[in-house]
């Protein structure tokens, strides 16, 4: 776990810049999985905190011309070379991935005894963070990450008062969990079907628009005017008379010839 942990802590430091986001965050991920695991605690929030200094996070984001498209951290390695970390939809997708990561943290280490040691710094940053902050979004975030780290200090210290040695000697990572509480591994894993869950819930509105836009096909569809009937015409051959057998006696001389045989024989009269 060690030589590997450090490799992937080696990349985190490896290019330190804003458009590399999230490249670090997707390390962030993997240690957080590792530590899930293998019931180790590998602390990353100095990482997510750092997010919280730099320059573009103060600054008004730029308005982009035309559409924007959706940024997809979970499918990215970098921000865009030019204006990163400027738009609106960049501030918003790295900034809630911070938090979201930071509750993701919190909730594995919930259970350890030094705990409390553990969210004093994180606290104290977040604090720091909802005073300069302007938006309103973010400072939700943050106060939200300060109560849970409040809430579950105040379950560890009322945990600690029942063990028999000082937390620094303890060298189990979970000894304040319940016996029917899940462990770690499992506990990450809710947290990821959790946040799945809540993603899907926020999509209904390409939902609906396919669906309106599939009625209004429909509609457009039944609206079209009927066809005009076919009207018979008057000098049109009924049907079945090309069929019909002409009515003609047998035995009848027809043609011209008889006509000139009844002449020759009136002049001879």
């Amino acid at each position: 776990i060690y030589p590997l942990t450090q490799i992937i802590l080696g990349v985190i430091k490896l290019i330190p810049t804003t458009r590399h986001l999230p490249l670090r965050f997707q390390c962030v991920r993997f240690l957080q999985k590792l530590a899930a695991a293998s019931d180790t605690f590998i602390p990353t929030t100095s990482i997510l905190l750092e997010v919280l200094d730099l320059k573009e996070v103060g600054l008004k984001p730029k308005k982009v011309k035309g559409k924007t498209k959706t940024l997809q951290l979970s499918l990215t390695l970098k921000l865009p070379k030019d204006a990163a970390l400027r738009t609106p939809e960049q501030l918003e997708a790295c900034m809630s991935e911070v938090f979201t990561l930071i509750n993701r943290e919190l909730e594995l280490y919930r259970y350890s005894p030094g705990f409390p040691e553990f969210t004093i710094l994180i606290c104290q940053r977040l604090r720091k963070f909802c005073k300069e902050c302007k938006n309103g979004r973010w400072r939700a975030y943050a106060k939200g990450c300060i109560d849970m780290c409040e809430r579950y200090a105040e379950t560890a210290v009322t945990g600690r008062i029942a063990l028999r040695e000082a937390p620094r000697d303890i060298k189990k990572l979970e000894a304040l969990k319940p016996p029917d509480a899940p462990n770690m591994h499992k506990r990450h894993e809710n947290i990821l079907a959790k946040e799945q869950r809540l993603e899907e819930a926020s999509r209904p509105s390409t939902k609906k628009t396919a669906d309106e836009k599939s009625r209004k096909a429909d509609n457009k569809m039944a609206k079209k005017k009927p066809e005009p009937k076919k009207v018979p015409k008057k000098d049109a051959v009924p049907e079945g008379a090309i069929d019909e057998e002409d009515e003609v006696k047998e035995g009848i001389n027809w043609s011209d010839d008889e006509e000139e045989d009844s002449d020759d024989d009136d002049s001879s009269k």
